[in-house]
């Protein structure tokens, strides 16, 4: 029996399951080193204890309508980064600002990140990007051709990345910037094997990663990214991505993504013995053969619910995910741990 389209599982999730969420049981979820993927729709006011987690991606997603064009601090102005999550406690560049340090004083790393993305039909594209149309769609996906100069700025994509990144640190304080979908070589979700013939393009998807890197470093930040949407380190070079170059380039971490439910089960149900679990314990495994002797560690995604795709996992998921990819990681990355922070909170609770 042929899979519904995950597109309509989406709309039929968004529509009817929006508000059934599973419940995670926090502290087998926040085990060993652990860090997480949220936004700001996580976190009650005032700021529960999140005891266990090492650092907190605050990841932008999908139609970066803040890193991208952040120019100044203005403490009332809404960031807009409070698209995932259930609660709206925290929404100014003053809340961002205040929110970051409360984790800091729970000793937790604050990283931003966002994602290499253009638009996602029907969505427009962010006013930034209008006005960059030099940055332009890669055909077939819904990401952006990053070797490009711009116009206005008169300098490349990945230093002007490099430059906000700085200026967003000096601001609100950050400790690092992940470099989220769309940075990790050439591809698309839809299609896993489109522009397996990119190996050429390794050189300036490195050179990118050197430029980003230098300046994250020279504020004393951490750099991350994606690996290439889960597959081995071989096919990873053929998009584009050598992970030991991006190494020696200066990536700090790098997330592989473990997606069993989502895209094994879910988007990618074609493709569903080169996603599964069993697929991601061989994947992974040349991954770290990839970076053995490098100073790069690498985490594993550990995923609980994307509210915007419409996909969750279980608790059970979850355990036999953990039980798998802890011995072959650094630690456990969270995807996405909104819900997991907003029940955190006996307010939270009330507030949901």
């Amino acid at each position: 029996m042929r899979a519904p389209s995950p597109f309509l599982k989406a709309f039929w999730a968004r529509t009817w399951g929006a508000r059934r969420s599973p419940q995670f049981s926090y502290r087998r979820i926040v085990s060993g080193r652990t860090w997480a993927c949220a936004d700001l729709g996580a976190f009650a006011r005032p700021l529960p204890a999140l005891p266990g987690v090492e650092g907190i991606v605050l990841m932008e997603d999908r139609h970066p309508q803040f890193f991208l064009s952040f120019d100044g601090y203005e403490p009332t102005a809404d960031t807009r980064l409070d698209r995932h999550g259930p609660l709206r406690a925290w929404s100014t560049q003053q809340d961002l600002k205040g929110l970051v340090a409360g984790l800091h004083a729970q000793d937790i790393r604050v990283v931003v990140g966002f994602w290499n993305y253009g638009s996602w039909w029907p969505f427009p594209q962010a006013a930034w990007l209008r006005r960059h149309p030099e940055l332009r769609r890669v055909p077939g996906t819904s990401y952006l051709y990053p070797f490009v100069r711009l116009a206005h700025e008169r300098m490349s994509y990945a230093e002007y990345i490099a430059r906000q990144y700085a200026r967003l640190a000096d601001v609100f304080g950050y400790d690092g910037l992940m470099l989220g979908d769309g940075f990790w070589g050439f591809g698309t979700i839809r299609d896993p094997d489109r522009y397996r013939d990119q190996a050429r393009t390794i050189p300036q998807w490195t050179a990118l990663y050197r430029t980003i890197a230098e300046t994250v470093h020279g504020a004393g930040g951490t750099l991350f990214a994606y690996d290439h949407l889960g597959r081995p380190a071989d096919e990873a070079r053929e998009h584009g991505a050598d992970y030991r170059a991006l190494a020696d380039a200066g990536l700090d971490v790098l997330v592989y993504q473990s997606y069993p439910t989502a895209w094994g089960d879910y988007w990618l149900f074609a493709h569903r013995n080169r996603f599964d679990l069993q697929a991601s314990v061989r994947n992974l495994a040349t991954v770290r053969t990839a970076l053995s002797g490098t100073a790069t560690r690498v985490l594993y995604t550990l995923e609980l619910r994307d509210s915007v795709e419409g996909w969750a996992s279980t608790p059970e998921a979850a355990a036999a995910q953990a039980a798998a990819l802890d011995p072959m990681a650094a630690g456990r990355f969270l995807v996405w741990a909104n819900d997991l922070f907003a029940n955190a909170s006996p307010t939270a609770r009330h507030a949901h």
